[in-house]
């Protein structure tokens, strides 16, 4: 056979399949025998062997299991992906169906069609980003942050139920999906049970059968474990007729389905209170009878003008909430109680009891929160206790069964004194904890090196909780600064830690010097700075020292902060008092680490040396020839620049490399000024543009 009829025989053999596969994992009606579906597949693999030339990234045979990869590359959304905030009782869900009504000055008389809702089953699996450009399937990711996931395209291609090429004429420039990639329930049973056959170690429930399989390395085990994809939502390019066309999620879900996509037959246009109410109340009870895992239920407002009114919180989508549904319940009986000092001295109890199997994993303690809740549950010696999984998520004792209280069981007291340090603990009455204040306390101490060298603060490899926990018993650090003192004989005497691992150890710690000033404000464990608060903070304020002088002689001047009330405000100033806190600063001074950005510049402060970068801000689109995006954003960050994901009038430079997105339009409509690779590093040379 000539290449032009094996051309011809080529599209025709991908259309019948790709028709197949739809019917198949899509509507769940097989059109076509096995046999006779094998038998074009092969015959498609054959050819497109024959002629290697005339493969297409579209093809069907791309679903095959590939090379075994050596890792996954980061990839930056270019929409982020939000998490949801939570509702837990249907009285939470019309509160703030009330907040949406006053934050786009709706009458309760009015009529509510801006507040039309959609209802979905909240699919208890991964949510993934599929990019399609001129309807080809080019890039998949993990959620990750929400900013940040991992490239995991040659694993998705093997769901089958995610098409490789849309279903629709004339597909857009680009397309974003997200969705949610799952293992039916039937399949994770004959998952366990073949697991089970071959004596490997069994996974405790299907979402994370679903997260290690896409995390695996070799996607012929992704093919073989079946994972399945529901789509839930969609982003246009700036098309105005399809913007227009699809104006509401409803329909956007309609579109969805015709390019080929699963999207739930559960889903529901909801009017009123009342359809929602029915709604919640169906699916708290008949969720057992689909044949995946559901946590909850979310909605989202209907109308997408509506949607963008409402606009986003720093975490969250203001018009969308998730509804979990109540946690399950079981018994057990306590073994004994425990009390932890954390990072900032809060003394937490814990309670161990005999193992049980809740929400799919097995549970063996829970948190108690607080000595307010510690006193309220009453807790003695050997009670039988409720335990519940708060969000399905995190262990909960929700009371104690006192009918079965033995005649000598002892109240347990909450302690008086720290149990790591002995000293006195204090209660705050503006707080619920109880802590101890003495920042010399092993177990703070302790606590604040673990949080240091998390991923979430400066992210030292090599240095998990285990060596952390032995060089603190050993009396090599007795606090974060002692990090950048260790030598090769503290670390040789340690457990297997042998030349290779004590250089990548060393190394990481000292590349933690370099890490960005918000992850090095966060890392210090100031009680109330999380990581968006440390950011907000760092945009404001170049280095500890001008953030510093600003508590001590203007602290109102933190209240102009995003985010930043009386309680930071008090929190910071008192951390700042203490001597021996300024003491750690001067310590880590001393040993090269500072509190400002120090990446591939001296000591001095890099915003101040480059003003055509400090506090710009930036946006990125396209793909650069002699940067990653990731070393772009670092370069841009490191001299003191801001990078932000969407376009506005307040941005100061458009990045563009090659393939731009539809930003390049925009930033032409709104008089954003353009800059290519090579304006970018003319920039980072300090050649002045203004």
């Amino acid at each position: 056979m000539d290449i032009e009829k094996s051309r011809s025989r080529i599209n025709e053999l991908k259309k019948i399949i790709d028709n197949a596969n739809y019917a198949y994992y899509t509507l769940d009606k097989p059109e076509i025998a096995d046999s006779i579906y094998d038998s074009l597949y092969r015959e498609l693999i054959t050819l497109e062997n024959n002629f290697p030339e005339l493969r297409t990234k579209d093809s069907p045979t791309n679903r095959l299991g590939g090379e075994i990869a050596k890792g996954f590359s980061k990839v930056i959304h270019t929409i982020p992906l939000y998490s949801l905030d939570n509702a837990f009782n249907i009285n939470e869900l019309k509160d703030w169906i009330s907040k949406l009504k006053k934050l786009i000055n709706l009458e309760n008389h009015e009529s509510i069609e801006k507040l039309f809702l959609v209802a979905e089953l909240k699919i208890d699996g991964n949510a993934i980003s599929l990019r399609y450009e001129k309807g080809i399937l080019t890039k998949a990711a993990t959620r990750g942050d929400g900013k940040e996931g991992e490239d995991i395209t040659n694993n998705v291609k093997r769901i089958k139920s995610i098409p490789l090429k849309l279903r629709i004429k004339n597909p857009p420039e680009w397309l974003e999906i997200r969705g949610e990639a799952y293992i039916p329930i039937k399949n994770f049973q004959e998952l366990n049970k073949d697991r089970a056959i071959k004596r490997e170690q069994l996974f405790a429930n299907p979402r994370n059968a679903c997260a290690g399989s896409l995390r695996q390395l070799d996607p012929k085990i992704v093919a073989d474990r079946k994972l399945d994809f529901f789509a839930y939502q969609v982003y246009f390019p700036e098309q105005i007729e399809m913007k227009t066309i699809y104006n509401n999620h409803w329909d956007r879900l309609k579109f969805l389905k015709e390019c080929g996509f699963k999207i739930s037959k559960n889903s529901q246009l909801i009017m009123n209170e009342t359809d929602l109410k029915e709604y919640c109340e169906f699916w708290e009870k008949e969720r057992v009878n689909i044949n995946y895992e559901t946590d909850g239920i979310v909605i989202k407002v209907n109308n997408i003008r509506t949607q963008n009114l409402l606009g986003f919180t720093q975490k969250s989508p203001r018009w969308a909430i998730a509804l979990k549904f109540p946690a399950e319940e079981i018994a057990t009986k306590i073994k004994d109680l425990g009390f932890q000092v954390g990072r900032s001295g809060a003394i937490t109890p814990v309670a161990n009891f005999e193992p049980v199997q809740l929400a799919g994993t097995i549970v063996s303690r829970a948190t108690l929160h607080n000595a307010d809740r510690f006193e309220e549950l009453n807790i003695h010696t050997n009670d039988t206790v409720i335990v519940k999984k708060a969000g399905e998520i995190i262990p909960e004792v929700v009371k104690v069964i006192t009918e079965l209280r033995s005649k000598e069981a002892k109240k347990i007291p909450f302690p008086e004194v720290c149990p790591s340090c002995g000293n006195p603990l204090e209660k705050n009455t503006s707080e619920a904890a109880t802590k101890c204040i003495n920042i010399n306390c092993d177990s703070i101490q302790l606590a604040l090196i673990k949080h240091w060298a998390s991923k979430t603060a400066l992210n030292i490899d090599g240095l998990g909780t285990k060596l952390v926990e032995q060089l603190f018993d050993q009396g090599f650090i007795k606090n974060v600064a002692d990090l950048y003192i260790l030598s090769d004989k503290d670390l040789t005497s340690m457990e297997r830690m042998g030349d290779k691992t004590i250089k990548k150890l060393f190394i990481a710690i000292e590349d933690s010097k370099n890490r960005s000033w918000n992850h090095k404000l966060f890392a210090l464990g100031i009680n109330m700075i999380g990581q968006v608060t440390a950011q907000n903070i760092c945009n404001e304020y170049e280095n500890i020292s001008t953030l510093m002088s600003t508590i001590i002689n203007k602290p109102e001047d933190l209240s102009k902060i995003n985010g930043i009330g009386i309680e930071i405000i008090e929190s910071l100033k008192k951390w700042f008092s203490n001597e021996k806190n300024i003491d750690l600063i001067n310590n880590l001074n001393s040993r090269g680490f500072y509190f400002f950005n120090t990446k591939s510049r001296d000591e001095k402060d890099n915003k101040i040396k480059n003003p055509n970068i400090s506090k710009k801000q930036f946006v990125i689109t396209g793909v650069m020839s002699d940067f990653t995006r990731d070393q772009l954003i670092n370069l841009i960050e490191n001299c003191g620049g801001i990078i932000k994901n969407a376009l506005s009038k307040k941005i100061d430079y458009l990045v563009v490399g090659e393939k731009p997105g539809s930003k390049l339009d925009k930033a032409k409509q709104i008089g954003t000024k353009i800059i290519y690779e090579t304006d970018i590093q003319d920039l980072l040379n300090f050649n002045n543009y203004e």
